[in-house]
């Protein structure tokens, strides 16, 4: 097995400690004794003056890979149930964004605090307002599986499933090959239809997230969703 992330590059682990006295004080990057790297500590949801407005006890593990994996998220004051109407897996993990999606907000190799900025922010906020009696203030893909097909749906424009499914499979190749059939359904080559759209994609979506997306929609037992979804951190939607 590889070395943890933190003994491979301790410039890294440098930086984050660096950059959370700086920006976050409150939270802190600790080693465990059995080698997990866990920030720890309260982190402040603040209105766009900086002012804060409500505070969270969190515990967030960096796994051994990391970045490449991302985050793993747990409120652990009590305030958040484990459902999934707040975005919280039946063990306590919270559903801060689709891995799908973290090439908008978190791509890999940005900076830790650009997560506790961006993707965790907007999770707080959300669950405090929404504890409040308002609706969630951004765009919001549905729990589990049936938001990984909705994300599919906007990212490639379509609601076809097995438009979705073909497109997958040829981001879920690791060597990418122009000849085949284009997965819009044309019939035509992909050289020769939507070579430059697939190209963007993946840059977006390695063939590891590709895969995994493949796993969970082929599990999916809920009818498809056909709708046109808000994505996270653009407009308001109601899920």
């Amino acid at each position: 097995m590889s070395q943890a992330w933190h003994r491979r590059r301790p410039e890294l682990v440098k930086q984050t400690r660096e950059d959370l006295r700086a920006l976050y004080p409150t939270l802190h990057l600790f080693i465990e004794a059995d080698g997990t790297a866990v920030v720890a500590g309260t982190f402040p949801v603040r209105d766009p003056t900086g002012r804060v407005l409500d505070r969270y006890q969190v515990s967030i593990t960096l796994p051994e890979d990391y970045p490449r994996s991302l985050p793993i998220v747990r409120e652990v004051g009590g305030r958040i149930p484990w459902k999934p109407e707040f975005h919280v897996n039946a063990n306590g993990t919270a559903c801060v964004l689709l891995p799908d999606d973290r090439w908008r907000c978190f791509p890999e190799g940005a900076p830790f605090v650009q997560f506790l900025d961006g993707p965790l922010h907007d999770f707080f906020l959300g669950q405090s307002l929404v504890a409040l009696g308002e609706k969630w203030p951004f765009g919001q893909w549905s729990h589990g599986a049936n938001g990984v097909y909705e994300y599919y749906q906007w990212l490639l424009g379509t609601d076809d499933a097995a438009t979705i499914t073909r497109y997958l499979r040829v981001l879920a190749k690791l060597n990418f090959k122009d000849h085949l059939e284009c997965p819009c359904g044309s019939g035509r080559k992909i050289r020769r239809c939507c070579r430059a759209k697939v190209l963007d994609l993946r840059q977006k979506i390695p063939p590891r997230v590709a895969r995994k997306a493949l796993e969970t929609l082929a599990a999916r037992t809920q009818p498809v969703r056909r709708i046109s979804p808000c994505p996270p951190g653009e407009t308001p939607s109601v899920k």
